[in-house]
């Protein structure tokens, strides 16, 4: 999108790229010296830094020329910008959805599983891929029928270091049919926290048939995870702009309806 179709030269372009080219590089450095070293996700951050300041830096253009054309303020210019050329800057909502979900692709490749053990009122602390340690402390198992199914789950507090504790649960559940019988085989719902960073997932296993209900249980981090729900959406956002349907302009209508002709007055008409 950066390159003007039979209009563009090497120098324009490096000089669109450099920007880019800087952020990127920085972005690159930052993660490195971060820790990181699995070249694809290091690829990909890279990669999506590169890309989302070609975005920017388009917009930017794009809004400072309305501002200093027509005195427009910000939203104003950029909501104009993108209404009066929706093909050209629906296409890059539509790019910035691809980097986000393809950071969030990068960023499962550093998922943490931890398979582990409790009973009522016992805790284990386990660490988060960004290093930040958790608390997780079982409220003990319990039972409930609900219509058509009866449910047995675990009730966990994720206590995140420096954080208010959280309420989580996971049950196993079974469908019956009205004669009382199974109708599916046992299903699984985990219990999700959502944040901005990651994604926190426990996963009830198995039930022990002991005094103590010893559950086994799952934790698993995800970082970035809700990234690919946004980066869907962004996407469609984007798709949906690009699609929308231009008004045609109206014609005067003459005597009886019929469509007026566009014509060029002569001096005796005056």
């Amino acid at each position: 999108p950066l390159i003007a179709w039979g209009r563009g030269s090497l120098d324009s372009l490096g000089r669109q790229l450099v920007g880019p080219v800087i952020v990127g590089l920085v972005a690159l450095s930052l993660l490195v010296a971060s820790g990181m070293r699995d070249p694809y996700p290091l690829l990909a951050f890279t990669l999506g830094a590169f890309v989302m300041t070609s975005i920017v830096q388009e917009l930017a253009k794009g809004v400072g020329a309305r501002r200093r054309m027509y005195g427009e303020g910000s939203l104003m210019a950029l909501t104009r910008l993108v209404g009066f050329h929706r093909r050209r800057y629906g296409g890059y909502i539509v790019h910035v959805g691809v980097v986000l979900l393809f950071a969030a692709f990068a960023g499962l490749a550093f998922r943490r599983e931890y398979d582990v053990t409790l009973k009522a009122g016992e805790s284990v602390s386990v660490a988060d891929p960004f290093g930040r340690r958790w608390t997780f402390t079982s409220d003990g198992v319990y039972a409930d029928r609900v219509l058509n199914r009866f449910a047995t789950g675990v009730s966990l507090r994720a206590r995140p270091d420096g954080g208010a504790p959280r309420l989580i649960t996971s049950e196993k559940r079974q469908h019956f049919d009205t004669r009382g019988l199974p109708s599916f085989e046992p299903s699984t719902e985990a219990g999700v926290l959502v944040r901005v960073r990651q994604d926190v997932y426990v996963v009830l296993g198995r039930v022990g048939s002991d005094a103590g209900e010893t559950t086994q249980l799952r934790i698993i981090f995800n970082p970035l995870a809700v990234w690919l729900w946004v980066g869907g959406l962004v996407m469609a956002l984007g798709g949906a702009i690009v699609m929308w349907p231009r008004a045609e302009p109206r014609r005067a209508a003459g005597p009886g309806g019929t469509p007026l002709r566009h014509a060029h007055a002569t001096p005796s008409e005056g």
